[in-house]
């Protein structure tokens, strides 16, 4: 009966965290489509701005940030054996943070390591901190 009932309950515990990776690794990869730049003041960002304060908030967060041309931005962060790359497209309104390639993050096409949209989110926050200074 003992028996009987862990099996049950180690059955039930797979099948419910089966669907994001084993036991709850991982999520659903967040991008970021079209967030809203929001200035201090209130007043409308230029690019520049909106670039500097992607970049800043990037490397505050560890992120190494290189440019590939007006209004884009490819970052990547290393964490011991972990990698992971974004596209970040820009203009003075809006900003997007997008999944581009990844090592060791369990990525399959739809989900990731949980770890890789806290780092995300952390990197919008330091975004988001510098262009409030603007």
């Amino acid at each position: 009966m003992l028996r009987t009932m862990l099996t049950a309950l180690l059955l039930f515990a797979l099948t419910t965290t089966s669907s994001y990776g084993a036991f709850g690794r991982t999520k659903p990869v967040y991008n970021v489509n079209n967030m809203t730049v929001r200035t201090g003041t209130g007043t409308p960002a230029t690019l520049q701005q909106v670039h500097d304060a992607i970049v800043v908030g990037a490397t505050q967060k560890g992120w190494l940030v290189r440019d590939e041309g007006p209004g884009h931005i490819v970052a990547q962060i290393f964490v011991r054996s972990h990698m992971a790359e974004v596209d970040i497209t820009f203009d003075a309104t809006k900003f997007s943070i997008n999944y581009k390639n990844s090592e060791n993050l369990l990525y399959d096409g739809t989900v990731i390591h949980r770890n890789y949209n806290k780092w995300i989110q952390f990197m919008i926050d330091k975004i988001a901190i510098n262009l409030r200074r603007y």
